[in-house]
């Protein structure tokens, strides 16, 4: 089972990711008690348990006597990771699999290191593991200390590189201690979440690096086997860190960051996870929660990509009808002013009570610009987004400004206030007409335009302007 791959990888994993796995139990009332050795506090103790992103309590109860505490009900209890959470001392993280009566210790002096368990074989390798890693992660503190202590105490390479040689030791028996245990319950819960965190073995005949740069073919390789580890039909792993950590990582660190690249990986692993309509489900719902904020570029592609092909009835995405509803409406909301679509056409009164349509306005480039003479950020904006303008403005650059309320003295007042180079125009409906086809989430913000009034850049935030004008106006 031992693999040859990076030996920081449990490390990192275990150091910093929360398991949680929730499955439906088939116990009949569970019995958990605790006795933590030095607590001796008013305050509830909460028991939980996690799911995804979240943490959800189940029960609460004061401390009694030599620190006992003791939940229990007639309720099933789901399977998974749960947690005790100690007031101003912290968590000691548990699972909950097919054993739903045991007993847990520890001390206040280290929650960690100093765990126990009976009547759960499941917790033996997981606390083992735990108490193992709080003692590496001490030991790897004080040699990081005296690594930083003899880089400024002496130039000599060789002292510097065997005081990190005896970091790297220690992370890797860290990674020797997971498959020992690991190997030792190849069928236990936590030799599943164990496995599902591991990276692809890459072969040796793709190295890691090339030309002193990281090689393409190599991360490559990681991306194309990354999700081979994760059982999408166990749908414990679903409900945990676990999935959501994976997915950051295969987004942020194997991911093309373009539209093309963020569409590609999308229909990678909703097609992994087409296995089970459950994993569909959870799939979908992180990748609507991670794509739907526009401040990142060129996620509202991603976003109307995702509702398009992977959204059905609110049934079968296991979701309720309003929340459906509201993933079509801003799919619908986003899809008119996708980057490489004809911006649509507005057509309102400038401030002498004429018509200015968007699209009669002859330029090489448009810039879009929406702003509200009650908005403070516009206030400061405005003048320095006319600075850039200018900038621009002798390569076929012009620009239409809308003023998204309909206060017209605030309006005029403030495009006198202003000296605006641009046509300006004020939305004087009710109706959001203009919000509803150009969704400004927030002002000011600025379109860019071809000279077929194609969108080049959409939601330019001003801080970014001057960079996206550079970039496109030539």
């Amino acid at each position: 089972m031992k693999k040859n791959i990076p030996t920081s990888i449990f490390y990192i994993v275990f150091s910093f990711l929360l398991f949680c796995s929730i499955n439906e139990g088939k116990a009949e009332g569970y019995n958990i008690q605790f006795q933590i050795k030095g607590l001796d506090i008013p305050e509830k103790c909460i028991l939980g348990y996690y799911a995804g992103n979240f943490t959800y309590a189940i029960d609460s109860m004061n401390v009694t006597k030599n620190g006992a505490l003791n939940f229990s009900g007639k309720r099933d209890l789901l399977d998974g990771m749960y947690f005790l959470m100690i007031p101003q001392k912290g968590f000691i993280d548990f699972i909950v699999y097919k054993d739903y009566q045991f007993q847990i210790k520890s001390d206040v002096a280290n929650l960690q290191k100093n765990l126990s368990v009976k009547g759960s074989k499941e917790n033996e390798s997981y606390f083992a593991y735990q108490s193992f890693l709080a003692t590496k992660r001490e030991e790897i503190e004080q040699q990081n200390q005296m690594l930083n202590m003899l880089k400024r105490a002496t130039k000599d390479p060789q002292v510097i590189q065997e005081s990190q040689q005896k970091i790297n030791e220690l992370r890797q028996s860290i990674a020797d201690k997971a498959y020992e245990l690991m190997e030792e319950n190849t069928t236990s819960f936590f030799c599943m979440m164990m496995e599902a965190n591991e990276l692809p073995e890459v072969p040796s005949n793709i190295p890691v690096q090339k030309n002193n740069a990281t090689n393409p073919a190599y991360l490559q390789y990681v991306k194309d086997y990354f999700w081979n580890n994760f059982d999408f039909n166990e749908t414990g792993l679903l409900q945990t860190k676990i999935f959501s950590t994976k997915a950051s990582f295969f987004f942020e660190q194997l991911t093309a960051p373009s539209v093309e690249g963020f569409i590609e990986s999308v229909d990678i692993l909703a097609n992994k996870s087409k296995v089970n309509p459950t994993a569909m489900q959870n799939t979908l719902r992180w990748l609507v929660t991670t794509f739907e904020n526009t401040k990142n570029k060129g996620t509202d592609a991603v976003f109307v990509h995702i509702f398009d092909n992977y959204f059905t009835t609110p049934a079968e995405n296991g979701i309720d009808v309003a929340t459906f509803s509201r993933i079509e409406q801003k799919a619908n909301y986003f899809r008119p002013t996708l980057i490489g679509n004809v911006a649509p056409n507005i057509t309102l009164l400038d401030q002498n009570d004429q018509p200015q349509s968007l699209h009669d306005l002859k330029a090489k480039y448009t810039m879009l610009y929406f702003f509200s003479p009650l908005c403070d950020k516009c206030r400061v904006a405005t003048p320095k987004v006319v600075e850039i303008f200018k900038k621009y403005e002798s390569k076929g650059l012009k620009g239409f400004a809308v003023c998204t309320d309909d206060k017209k003295d605030y309006w005029k007042a403030y495009l006198k206030e202003n000296n605006l180079p641009w046509t300006c125009v004020m939305d004087r409906d009710d109706d959001l007409t203009i919000e509803s086809k150009y969704s400004p989430n927030s002002l000011p913000n600025v379109f860019i335009l071809d000279k077929d009034k194609k969108i080049l850049a959409n939601r330019v935030e001003f801080e970014e302007l001057e960079a996206a004008l550079a970039a496109l106006v030539n």
